[in-house]
């Protein structure tokens, strides 16, 4: 009797770890199927903003991203404007502009090097930046850069350009290399302003790129 109980007893035991373990299974490829179906619906959304139904070569992928480095603008800006005028003549206030304003003379400066040969410079990091100047500055270079991105490739983004440096110098680098270190600039800059401006009183905001894509 002992022996049939025992022999029951098994074949319940290796039943439901056989189920337990096929249950995990399920649910680990349903998590999986879950998480490549919402990389895909990134996908198609950013399809959707650029109004094809084709695969995005590499450069359609950077105005992509350009597209919501403007939006980011946006929001950095309106963060700045939330700043209390009573907060606005704390040192805070200055720095969190002036490092703006080295947000917009980078890409002046980039595209300067790579279509004019660093001709027209501007401050890296000008102290003296202007408050109300930054909004029509940031539109203005937006202009040209996404005119500039119209002008690419994914041929040409493989192309050097070679830009001035210091004691007559000049250096060459490849386009794309350029364009993906002014992406990934930029937010550490915007954290830094983010951080002031909650210091200050103002209101921040969030701009993380899936945000945005899905909202699109």
């Amino acid at each position: 009797m002992f022996p049939f109980f025992l022999s029951f007893y098994t074949g319940w035991f290796v039943f439901l770890h056989s189920l337990a373990v096929y249950l995990g299974y399920v649910v680990v490829k349903s998590v999986t199927s879950l998480k490549r179906g919402f990389y895909r619906s990134l996908n198609t959304v950013q399809l959707t903003l650029l109004g094809e139904n084709l695969p995005m070569s590499l450069i359609e992928r950077y105005r992509v991203l350009y597209e919501y480095e403007k939006d980011c603008n946006l929001k950095m800006l309106a963060m700045l404007e939330s700043v209390p005028e009573t907060s606005r003549s704390d040192t805070r206030f200055q720095q969190a502009v002036t490092i703006a304003g080295h947000l917009a003379a980078c890409r002046e400066n980039w595209l300067d090097n790579m279509q004019g040969e660093g001709a027209k410079q501007v401050d890296w990091f000008d102290e003296a930046c202007v408050f109300i100047e930054l909004r029509p500055r940031f539109a203005a270079l937006e202009a040209q850069w996404t005119a500039y991105l119209a002008t690419l490739d994914d041929a040409k983004l493989a192309l050097d350009f070679e830009f001035p440096i210091e004691e007559g110098d000049r250096y060459s680098l490849r386009t794309e290399i350029q364009i993906v270190q002014l992406f990934a600039h930029a937010p550490y800059h915007r954290g830094q302003i983010a951080l002031l401006v909650d210091q200050l009183g103002g209101e921040t905001v969030d701009t993380d790129y899936v945000d945005w894509a899905v909202s699109g």
